[in-house]
């Protein structure tokens, strides 16, 4: 079953200004990447035109379903 969920990772936007998937953000969090700064760091989030208004609530719950 964990196939199908990382299709579907792999295919829903989180950051929607920049294109990046959740699944990047997993990959990032299994690999040690667990704050909001960092994650953005890695990928660009936050930095396209809403300023994060969108995906920061999103990061900020995958990082607290992570806990």
């Amino acid at each position: 079953m964990s196939g199908h969920a990382d299709i579907v990772d792999n295919l829903k936007l989180i950051c929607q200004c920049k294109g990046i998937k959740k699944g990047t953000f997993k990959k990032l969090m299994a690999e040690g990447t667990l704050t909001h700064e960092g994650l953005k760091k890695a990928t660009g989030a936050g930095s396209g035109q809403c300023g994060g208004a969108r995906c920061a609530p999103r990061i900020l719950a995958m990082l607290e379903e992570r806990k």
